[in-house]
């Protein structure tokens, strides 16, 4: 046997090579993630200890639904379309106010320090203002080399393999469509516009009910949106309407022109990705911390905090990079202008969040609705409970950029089974259908191999632990789907 003349000595020998080649691949592959970390981070941005960093302050103030309302009406008025509109009328005359008190907001307000406690168990206060930030901001807080290195070695390659191997499929299952070999899954487009609405993020959407109450209304103003010479848009008024009893389409309007269920699907999917759900993202800044000091004594959510810094970064900065390579590939048409999407992207973030008071209405019809309703109330208790282990976190930006966040990307892929749904054939849409197709593909589904734990379930911490617990007891599907961190 050949093997049996191979000694110990030559066995020793070719690990101690191919560990010598393994080292000198990974030295090189540092020195090129040092030159893309000085490129674009390094001296460029702030810690949250800087007064001048974003989410050094308080989060912005929520755009209140009266400053909406008007905005909404406002623009309407413009369109003949809206005129005899039943839901515009009442939400003219609809009033929201706030079903929080302080003391249930207090729960969820932020200590104002980023630095673990001291041996009282005293707070100190001073390392963070109390003053509001103007906007949100989804990529700006400054992650030290030795952070971006980790990430780029237990993250990034995995997330690289599981989107090439995606998009590839992709390409394969175009073909086999395309050339008869294969059948797109079928489709009910208004059912699947009402999906897309009430249950996901969206659904903030809501603003009023006909008289019967059986048909809502979902209006989205100042619409950003890319046009199919690439360039980017912003309509007046993008409005929905959805039977609450089939939870179906029944009629969408945009501008002066009245849409068909298939081109409305792509601009709901389109809005999801590129203007709501970048906001969860950019809120998220507010509700970590990843100070070196607290790493001893709450290393599990220190890691969350910087590996969503992290994917908050590759989702604003680098997506936009990989445009070029899918032109090249055929996913998307030639002339493709990545800042077209980052001017929707950043008009999203802008726009804030605003108060949506009104979605309880929605409770009986959604199930997402209902679940995060319940479990906000649960995930305050408990952060009220252990705020001392999340110094300098707002606690609605840690759920957003947890719960909130996870349970969005896990109904963005059940709602959107077959990217082939998305027409990249429409005459004015087709551009935002293509890269719709994309991102579900290859952006929506958790990352595979991760060696860290990232659920609430089984995390083995107290706060998420208790947090998990209750909320199975609501829904257990949507629970056990909730991540402890953005990384998807």
């Amino acid at each position: 046997m050949v093997l049996s003349n191979i000694s110990l000595e030559n066995i020793v020998d070719i690990v101690s090579s191919s560990l010598k080649l393994f080292a000198l691949i990974y030295i090189s592959y540092v020195y090129y993630v040092y030159k893309n970390y000085e490129k674009n981070l390094g001296g460029k941005r702030l810690s949250r200890r800087d007064n001048d960093c974003p989410s050094n302050k308080q989060p912005p103030d929520i755009v209140h639904f009266d400053q909406n309302k008007k905005r909404v009406l406002n623009v309407a008025r413009y369109h003949k379309n809206f005129d005899t509109c039943e839901l515009l009328h009442n939400l003219e005359e609809l009033e929201v106010t706030s079903r929080e008190n302080k003391n249930f907001r207090a729960r969820y307000q932020r200590s104002q320090t980023l630095s673990t406690l001291s041996s009282k168990s005293v707070i100190a206060r001073g390392s963070l203002s109390d003053e509001r930030s103007d906007e949100l901001n989804m990529d700006h807080i400054y992650m030290p080399f030795t952070y971006y290195l980790w990430a780029l070695t237990f993250i990034g390659p995995l997330a690289m393999l599981h989107f090439k191997k995606l998009t590839i499929w992709l390409r394969t299952k175009i073909y086999l469509v395309k050339n008869g070999y294969l059948k797109a899954k079928e489709v009910d487009y208004r059912e699947l516009a009402g999906k897309l609405i009430l249950e996901q993020t969206q659904v903030i959407h809501y603003y009023a009910r006909t008289n019967d109450g059986n048909i809502a209304g979902f209006f989205f103003a100042d619409f950003p949106y890319i046009d199919n010479n690439c360039k980017p848009t912003v309509a007046d008024l993008f409005a929905v309407d959805i039977d609450l009893k089939t939870k179906k389409m029944v009629k969408a309007k945009f501008d002066d022109d009245m849409l068909t269920p298939k081109e409305t699907v792509i601009l709901l999917w389109f809005n999801t990705i590129a203007a709501q759900h970048v906001k969860l993202h950019s809120l998220a800044n507010w509700g970590v911390n990843f100070d070196e000091k607290l790493k001893k004594k709450h290393s599990f959510f220190q890691r969350n905090s910087f590996v969503t810094t992290m994917y908050n970064y590759f989702g604003y900065t680098t997506f936009p990079g990989f445009m070029k390579e899918w032109e090249e590939v055929g996913l998307l048409s030639p002339g493709w202008d990545p800042n077209a999407w980052i001017a929707c992207v950043t008009k999203g973030v802008k726009d804030n969040i605003w108060q949506h008071a009104q979605i309880i209405d929605l409770v009986p019809y959604s199930r997402f609705v209902k679940f995060t309703v319940k479990v906000r109330a649960i995930f305050f208790n408990e952060f009220q409970k252990h705020k001392e282990s999340f110094p300098g976190v707002h606690g609605e930006a840690m759920f957003v950029g947890t719960i909130l966040h996870s349970l969005d990307h896990t109904l963005m892929d059940w709602n959107m089974e077959d990217p082939l749904w998305l027409n990249v054939d429409d005459p004015r849409f087709g551009r935002m259908a293509e890269i719709g197709r994309i991102v579900k593909m290859g952006f929506v589904q958790d990352i595979p191999g991760l060696y860290f734990h990232k659920r609430y379930k089984g995390s083995g911490d107290p706060f998420y632990e208790a947090v998990y617990k209750r909320a199975a007891k609501i829904g257990k599907e949507l629970a056990d789907h909730m991540d402890t961190i953005i990384i998807n």
